[in-house]
């Protein structure tokens, strides 16, 4: 099959060479002009779908920008808080060093329910005895 496409094409090619040369001068000027004309009017046209497409995409990313800003409830990859810092991603402590001074009093709290807790368990003690 592809033996018979290539025995085709050259058979073709062939003919329109034999063609092109057949032609007196000014007809092949006639024939490379038309060409010409064919091949500037197929650039222009590519050059302004060109342009064509790169208004559209600019129309299309403006339209979405506007449709973005326009709406309350952004996505989360859209919208950054200004207060993100380099923190760290997790809030696990891994040695008191890092931990902030407590104040006082939840201390003073916590000393005096284990105080009460030791001397219920002390009481508690004495009267098992």
């Amino acid at each position: 099959m592809a033996k018979h496409k290539l025995l085709a094409g050259l058979l073709v090619s062939g003919a329109a060479f034999a063609a092109y040369h057949a032609l007196d001068l000014e007809q092949r000027e006639a024939l490379k002009d038309a060409a010409r004309d064919r091949y500037n009017a197929f650039k222009d046209r590519a050059v302004d779908y060109a342009f064509y497409a790169a208004d559209a995409a600019d129309d299309f990313k403006e339209a979405l920008n506007d449709k973005l800003e326009a709406k309350n409830d952004a996505p989360a990859w859209k919208t950054v808080p200004d207060d993100v810092t380099d923190e760290p991603a997790d809030d696990i402590v891994l040695s008191s060093d890092q931990v902030a001074d407590l104040p006082d009093e939840p201390a003073k709290a916590a000393s005096d329910t284990a105080t009460d807790t030791a001397e219920d368990d002390q009481a508690t003690s004495d009267n098992q005895e």
